[in-house]
């Protein structure tokens, strides 16, 4: 098989790779950048291992208002799926995240749902040649199924729209505002910002004083946005 493995860490992708070249398959890297800029090579693979999360220094930035994002092993499933879909007939090769937080982080598992991945492992559930190799040739023998979620733990109503709620805030002046406080952008772009975020993302609020319903205010919207960012601390 034709494998791709992409990774922010080069001694991981190097590793997988070796575990793969040994077992007789043809395999190329990736850093999480090379791949998101790659086109042409996509359709080709049977086979693509992604990480899940970018643990470097400082996240990269998307769009033009240069949102912070850890999750970028979905960002890089939905730009292969995106790339497939533009031809006839549609290749599907199998995209197999491998991560840590694939099992724990609830967020993560509903944009690997949105982007297209087929499998999620944790990484200690592949940690040797052997299995890790057996879950690349038969995906799903050994479980791998996407986790689903419950909303209703993180303080959603349902499922929410991701895909577009990272669109607004990629385009909205006043993202810098939402994600980490301060006064960016105007009061009418927070606003702007905080309905459709609201409206996206499906955020529970309660009822105002008045009983009418209310916008989400920044500080409820802000928790949800930075998981699903999978942004820490000091990010």
């Amino acid at each position: 098989m034709r494998i791709a493995v992409v990774d922010d860490r080069p001694d991981v992708r190097d590793g997988r790779a070796f575990w793969l070249l040994r077992a007789g398959h043809e395999v190329d890297t990736y850093a999480f950048d090379e791949a998101l800029a790659a086109t042409e090579p996509w359709p080709a693979y049977d086979r693509i291992v992604l990480d899940g999360r970018d643990d470097g220094s400082s996240p990269a930035g998307f769009g033009a208002a240069a949102v912070p994002d850890r999750f970028v092993g979905p960002r890089v499933a939905a730009h292969i799926r995106a790339v497939c879909a533009g031809l006839d007939p549609v290749p599907a090769p199998v995209i197999i995240l491998v991560s840590i937080h694939s099992r724990d982080h609830p967020e993560l598992s509903w944009r690997c749902q949105e982007a297209g991945v087929d499998f999620a492992y944790d990484f200690r559930e592949v940690a040797t040649a052997q299995t890790f190799v057996a879950v690349v040739e038969t995906p799903g023998a050994g479980g791998g199924e996407v986790p689903p979620v419950q909303w209703s733990d993180l303080g959603l109503e349902g499922a929410p729209d991701v895909r577009g709620a990272l669109t607004e805030l990629e385009t909205s002046p006043a993202a810098g505002a939402l994600l980490s406080g301060g006064a960016v952008g105007t009061p009418y772009q927070r606003r702007a910002l905080r309905e459709r975020l609201g409206r996206l993302l499906r955020v529970r609020t309660p009822p105002s004083p008045s009983d009418r319903d209310r916008l989400a205010h920044e500080s409820e919207l802000r928790p949800v946005v930075r998981r699903l960012l999978g942004l820490r601390a000091d990010d």
